[in-house]
């Protein structure tokens, strides 16, 4: 049986998941409905609310817009294809959409519902013009981008590493073989993209250039997101065209969410066969991730990341239940194993994020998710884990879709506890199962530590976080200054590749320092005899 906190945090986090299960219920009632009656906006349109209050932006998409289809004067389903369009950070789309639902509502003579709904849709159209106002750069949000001297770039740094240090040794466990490796990845991408050229046809002005850009720079950001990097301003611009001209050459499916690629996905493969459904699903996926990151780092659009992550794991999971026997070779590489870890990984850190911008036991976004989508990745990667790359073209591979997964799997587990600890403790819950979730936090964060590199910043990230984790918990001094004395063996190493980082730019140095200064102290007091080795320390004290 529970104990009262963890009675109280269930019930909290019930709330939103029963609201959840409410929706996904109605949700298939009105798929049955639709089943019989097809044309009925009314149906489509509640099917929308509930995609909504399932934070499937693209799902209420596709319904929205087919009830406004079906009735062009439908004012809730306008308002609910503006609030799908708001999700998927279509800024400029949204204010189009709320302006056409204050439209479609008669001009006088409202009766208290419609002047309800007016009074909520110009609030609405006033909040996303003031967004959009806010929002005039296209890379507002993004990633911090300073000027570094070409060698001292993490990727370069990784290449001569790799060439005088690592490869000579034959040493595998480095983040040199990563980032090395995603950021080639990502310039052979950018490389292609650049290719692109409009070319005049008989139709008109069409576009001639390569089919694989997208297909690589999504390799790259699955294999190591900090690959992503922007040298040109016009990238978003660049980016858009390449997506279209490949849209063109292999028709995927734009127009809707996961459940559409399932249900029209089998009738193509069997009219028209894998070569050409193969490339199709492959853009599909490839480019619902690359939405995904762009969303999450240009517009600040964590909550629509998240719903494309959801939709592509969705179809690639479907995929090999729906075709087993299909080798990867047929149906195409998004269906290995390889693969869908690497969005398992990227869907877990986009949840993580958005619980982070609504923490608590109200926050949408429930932490025992947080800890099955852990587990998943645990339970995936141990029974692999200790194999060895065979050679040097396996090295990155190996870090990148084995070690990287099971130590991102760790470290959720340790957000997980961190934060549960500090919802029983702002709920005023029993001590004992604060500082019991708070050590769990700092055991899975050193854990998830061991499996990174040491020469990876993310590395030394991890043991800050088990160091937080111990300080909130109040734990020995010899623990404490054990694990700080982690950390400071680590940081030189961390430089040699890391040292001018994003993560350096965004304040990792500052947190470092003020470990390094805790540490100082602790060491001070423990010399001056004003502290043993076996007194409990915690933040507060310090």
């Amino acid at each position: 049986m529970a104990n009262s906190s963890e009675a109280a945090r269930f019930k909290a986090e019930g709330n939103s998941l029963f609201q959840k299960q409410q929706f996904a219920a109605a949700y298939e009632k009105y798929t049955q409905a639709i089943e019989h009656d097809g044309q009925n906006a009314i149906l489509y349109s509640n099917r929308a609310a509930c995609s909504l209050g399932l934070g499937r932006y693209i799902e209420a998409h596709t319904d929205a817009t087919q009830a406004t289809k079906l009735n062009s004067t439908y004012a809730k389903a306008w308002a609910r294809l503006a609030t799908a369009s708001a999700g998927l950070g279509k800024v400029e789309e949204t204010i189009k959409l709320w302006k056409r639902a204050i439209a479609v509502l008669p001009v006088e003579n409202l009766s208290p519902a419609e002047q309800k709904q007016k009074e909520q849709y110009t609030s609405e159209l006033a909040a996303s013009v003031a967004r959009n106002g806010k929002n005039t750069d296209a890379s507002a949000g993004g990633p911090i981008h300073v000027r570094i001297r070409e060698e001292n770039k993490p990727w370069n740094r990784a290449a001569v590493m790799i060439k005088t240090v690592l490869g000579p040794s034959k040493t595998w466990n480095s983040s040199a073989w990563v980032i090395d490796h995603a950021y080639r990845e990502w310039t052979t991408g950018l490389e292609l993209m650049k290719q692109l050229r409009p070319m005049p046809t008989p139709a008109g002005m069409g576009y001639f250039g390569r089919l694989d850009a997208v297909m690589i720079m999504s390799n790259a950001v699955i294999s190591d997101t900090r690959a992503f990097v922007i040298t040109e301003q016009d990238f978003l611009e660049r980016y858009n065209k390449q997506v279209m001209f490949e849209l063109t050459k292999t028709k995927p499916w734009t127009d809707g969410g996961s459940r559409l690629v399932m249900e029209e996905a089998p009738k193509r493969l069997a009219r028209q066969g894998w070569d050409d459904v193969r490339p199709a699903l492959s853009l599909t996926v490839r480019a619902w991730i690359m939405r995904a990151f762009l969303q999450d780092n240009f517009a600040n659009g964590t909550e629509a990341a998240l719903d494309f992550y959801t939709s592509a794991l969705e179809v690639l999971q479907w995929g090999n239940v729906r075709w087993p026997g299909v080798p990867p070779e047929e149906k195409g590489a998004i269906f290995r194993d390889s693969f869908i870890r690497g969005v398992k990984v990227l869907r877990l850190d986009a949840f993580i994020k958005a619980y982070t911008k609504n923490p608590g036991p109200t926050s949408k976004y429930s932490l025992d998710q947080v800890r099955a989508g852990a587990q998943d990745l645990i339970d995936e990667v141990t029974p692999i884990v200790d194999n060895p790359p065979i050679d040097e073209s396996h090295y990155s591979f190996h870090l990148s879709f084995v070690r990287y997964p099971l130590a991102s799997g760790y470290s959720a587990v340790g957000f997980y506890h961190q934060h549960t600890a500090r919802n029983i403790r702002n709920a005023q819950g029993p001590l004992s199962d604060v500082i019991e979730h708070f050590k769990a936090a700092a055991k899975a964060y050193t854990q998830s530590a061991g499996i990174y590199p040491q020469d990876d910043e993310t590395h030394i990230s991890c043991l800050h976080f088990a160091l937080d984790a111990l300080l909130e918990a109040g734990s020995p001094a010899g623990e404490v200054i054990a694990l700080m004395g982690r950390i400071q063996e680590a940081i030189p190493v961390m430089k040699r590749i890391w040292e001018f980082s994003a993560d350096a730019v965004s304040g990792r140095d500052v947190m470092l320092k003020a470990d390094m200064d805790l540490h100082d102290r602790l060491l001070k007091r423990i010399q001056e005899g004003s502290l043993t080795l076996g007194d409990v320390v915690s933040r507060k004290d310090l």
